[in-house]
């Protein structure tokens, strides 16, 4: 019996986030790859671009053209930067087509939470949303919070890698009361395709080796999109002091979480409390107590690690969290979230087992 297809365009499909999910979507078997448009490398075949997809896809790479986006498709995925998807959404979802951004455009359902994360965003502050109407329609795009929504969205935010694996590490915590919302410090550290593609200074192999570089220090875009969505879940005001750094290692991210315990509470029954949270998530691992491996754990996965400690005399919960920035943190979501919105069985054609070493 022959399975249903549906047609999958990808704008910004030369980027790393798009590759991901290309990456991903070869062994789908629901999905068919329609067309890739991108703003570089246009007129080439994508395994020209990327070698290693060779004889699995050798799309030609369009230019992005307005009459070209959406053509021949039943979702749209836009791998691009922030404010470009708000200039499409609207007339693709009109024609019935469903829409992910990789991008902060549709991550808020508030136009005062998109602001103040827009002033963060270096180059974004006092730009107006192009699409505001939309913005209540729009449904954040993290499955293990927000699973029944998606699958009834036609308009996806997904997430942004730092705040996915804070919110994951967070949400258990929050929602039952053991924690003080505002006494949270992220420590976050990630990988330099982070970063995307295009080269900088800060990428550049000198600067990067035998370094470690905090940038936006208590003022990241994350922080702010994680506060949001925590606040929604927990049900309090949340508050998070959130510091990335770059280390010199190509992908992964690891979150050190620290907040104050609102009462004494063992390692045992927190550890019993994220279990129920995550039992029946194939994405999440809940690891037993001092074991904490490390994104290498999850490389070249969508896992998201989640290791828990208490210190005792501080009556502090540590979490530490880790993911593959560009799967789990970005194509490996999306296609959980392609997935719900085109009622497929969610787990379809992505890789839960990590590379290893």
């Amino acid at each position: 019996m022959q399975q249903n297809l549906y047609r999958i365009q990808i704008v910004g499909a030369t980027g790393y986030g798009g590759l991901g999910l290309i990456e991903q979507l070869m062994r789908h078997p629901n999905i068919e790859l329609t067309s890739l448009l991108a703003k570089t490398d246009t007129g080439m075949q994508l395994s020209k671009i990327f070698p290693h997809l060779t004889g699995f896809c050798d799309h030609i790479v369009g230019e992005v053209q307005d009459e070209r986006i959406g053509e021949n498709a039943d979702l749209v995925v836009f791998a691009t930067p922030d404010r470009v998807a708000m200039n499409y959404a609207a007339s693709l979802i009109q024609r019935g087509i469903k829409v992910i951004d990789y991008s902060g455009d549709f991550r808020f359902s508030d136009l005062a939470v998109y602001d103040r994360y827009a002033a963060r965003k270096p180059g974004m502050g006092g730009k107006p949303h192009q699409a505001p109407e939309l913005l209540k329609q729009s449904v954040y795009g993290v499955p293990e919070l927000f699973r029944e929504k998606i699958q009834n969205a036609s308009l996806v935010g997904n997430p942004g890698c730092f705040a996915i694996a804070i919110e994951l590490a967070l949400a258990p915590a929050l929602r039952s009361g053991i924690l003080n919302p505002q006494s949270i410090i992220v420590d976050g550290k990630t990988g330099t395709s982070g970063g995307g593609k295009k080269p900088s200074t800060v990428n550049h192999f000198s600067e990067q080796s035998e370094n470690v570089l905090p940038y936006r220090v208590a003022n990241h875009q994350h922080g702010t999109e994680a506060e949001g969505v925590l606040t929604h879940v927990s049900g309090s005001p949340v508050g998070i002091t959130f510091v990335p750094h770059q280390i010199p290692t190509s992908r992964g991210i690891e979150c050190a979480i620290f907040g104050q315990l609102n009462r004494e509470i063992s390692l045992e029954k927190i550890q019993e409390l994220y279990h129920e949270s995550y039992s029946h998530e194939p994405f999440v691992r809940v690891l037993p107590p001092g074991v904490a491996p490390g994104p290498k754990a999850v490389r070249g996965s969508n896992l998201c690690d989640i290791s828990l400690f208490v210190d005792q005399a501080n009556n502090r919960l540590v979490i530490i969290s880790s993911i593959d920035n560009l799967l789990k943190g970005q194509a490996g979501t999306a296609l959980q979230n392609i997935n719900l919105m085109l009622g497929l069985e969610e787990t379809t054609g992505i890789n839960r087992v990590p590379l290893y070493p």
